[in-house]
């Protein structure tokens, strides 16, 4: 087949369909083969026109894959639809200038061995979105690998690490010869499985409330009885060991909602309740809050945010945008990172804590699961709309658990709901959008998988090293001369 030429229109949508490929690689639609074929197109862009092939690419995946920002800004927060639009274009243009970043790197890197340099290269752009602007670590290759074959060696290498391999699969794709070599050790790769953790703890019994609250209802008047209403009963009835609710629960705030929960402790001080709420921080010209996760009853500890949604609990160029949108009316538009907090407990188990987005982030999980037995990740994904969101939200959430080998119950406000075994497969879940809750099970983790040894750390040094590597080869070559001097 031939190939549009570079730098034309016809070079650059072949390059943003590659991105496209990756989003179909990822939940909901779970196409795995989709992605090695995605980047085996943006590998193609960059020996033709690195930076504005893979700034094309970018376009293509967070195009297709984040485009539900628009849902948060539009339906929740009351946008006015020109500063919408400018929000979203300006969004994702700079997601995908990540990849820009990418192909300028790549421009100057020695031709040397590309099964090396490109899966090194995945690894560093994916490395760049996890901190760059704040983070937005949402849409990594390695997720499309969760559904494959080679799914399981995310307890091994993470998240990174299955990047890196669906990247050596698109090299063999564009060296096609490069497959008699690979197939032998993909197919022992897919072969060859972790011992599944194995725990001698006793199972613990939980129930996960999911109430089903518009979240542009939360803080209507009108609603306030209906969601206490909907938490109270199915907790104090709850015949199980734990409870947990979703992120923010409640439309109470300050002393209103430390008498609530003190008299929950009363009622029930037999009863672990894990609940997502609203605390009041030092105030900066207004009420400021964390986002925290409380143990009440019998269970002890709390867990404060730190990484925040864009556009979710923060609107970039806030300064700039207030009092032109509905959303900074809201208590959750004044919401501040927490740094350090108590760790959650109950029952002698352990706790690792995630709030919402910051499953997302691989590293942060790692060091919140210290010596965790159980992750517990609250979030409300109302904010989301009925969008793609919510599936890539819950599958990231299974590669926490697959990575670290620990059970994660989630508990949201509608859906996904769901209690994940530390292999990353879902035991049991509640319909989008039900009211109700979620009885099941779960046994506390006493094993360690190889990944929450180190954590995404060995990947990211075995990839900055090469390219850093590569970076110095390149400058020690010799200039040639060029044709222009020759003549």
């Amino acid at each position: 087949m031939k190939l549009p030429p570079p730098n034309t229109l016809g070079g650059w949508a072949l390059a943003a369909t590659g991105g496209v490929l990756q989003t179909l690689s990822l939940a909901p639609f779970e196409l795995w083969w989709c992605l090695p074929l995605g980047l085996a197109l943006w590998l193609v862009a960059l020996k033709r026109d690195p930076v504005a092939g893979s700034f094309a690419y970018g376009l293509g995946l967070f195009g297709s894959g984040a485009h539900w920002i628009w849902v948060s800004m539009v339906t929740i927060s009351a946008t006015p639809l020109p500063i919408a639009v400018l929000l979203e274009v300006g969004f994702i243009s700079v997601l995908a200038a990540t990849f820009a970043v990418a192909g300028w790197l790549y421009r100057r890197l020695s031709p040397i061995n590309p099964w090396l340099t490109f899966p090194a290269l995945v690894v560093v752009t994916e490395l760049l979105r996890t901190f760059a602007f704040t983070g937005f670590p949402w849409l990594f290759a390695g997720y499309g690998l969760m559904p494959s074959p080679w799914g399981h060696l995310g307890a091994l290498v993470g998240v990174y690490g299955l990047s890196a391999l669906a990247a050596v699969m698109a090299v063999a794709l564009h060296h096609w010869r490069g497959w008699w070599a690979l197939a032998p050790a993909l197919a022992g790769m897919a072969w060859y499985s972790p011992t599944p953790p194995i725990s001698t703890a006793e199972p613990v019994t939980v129930r996960l409330i999911q109430s089903s609250v518009p979240a542009n209802e939360k803080w209507n008047p009108a609603w306030r009885d209906r969601i206490i209403e909907r938490h109270l009963m199915p907790t104090l009835t709850a015949d199980t060991d734990w409870v947990v609710w979703s992120e923010n629960a409640l439309p109470l705030l300050g002393a209103e909602a430390d008498a609530y929960f003190d008299e929950m402790a009363r009622q029930r001080p037999d009863l672990a309740l894990f609940a997502g709420r609203l605390i009041e921080a030092e105030p900066d010209r207004t009420r400021r809050y964390y986002n925290a996760i409380d143990g009440v009853g019998a269970a002890s500890g709390q867990h404060l945010k730190q990484r925040l949604v864009p556009f979710g609990e923060y609107v970039p160029l806030e300064g700039a945008l207030r009092g032109l949108i509905d959303f900074f009316d809201l208590p959750l538009s004044t919401i501040v990172p927490g740094q350090g907090a108590q760790r959650l407990s109950a029952g002698g188990v352990t706790i690792g804590a995630l709030i919402c987005y910051e499953v997302a982030y691989p590293l942060l999980a790692w060091q919140g699961a210290t010596d965790a037995q159980v992750l517990v990740s609250v979030s409300n994904d109302a904010w989301f709309g009925d969008s793609i969101a919510r599936d890539q939200h819950l599958q990231m959430a299974q590669m926490r658990a697959l990575e670290l080998g620990l059970p994660m119950v989630r508990a949201t406000n509608d859906g996904v709901t769901a209690v994940i075994d530390a292999q990353g497969r879902i035991s049991a879940r509640l319909e989008n959008y039900a009211i109700g809750h979620l009885d099941d099970s779960f046994v506390p983790a006493t094993t360690r998988t190889l990944y929450s040894l180190w954590g995404p750390w060995p990947v990211w040094g075995i990839a900055v090293a090469l390219i850093l590597a590569n970076l110095v080869t390149a400058s020690r070559r010799p200039t040639l001369p060029s044709k222009g001097r020759d003549r």
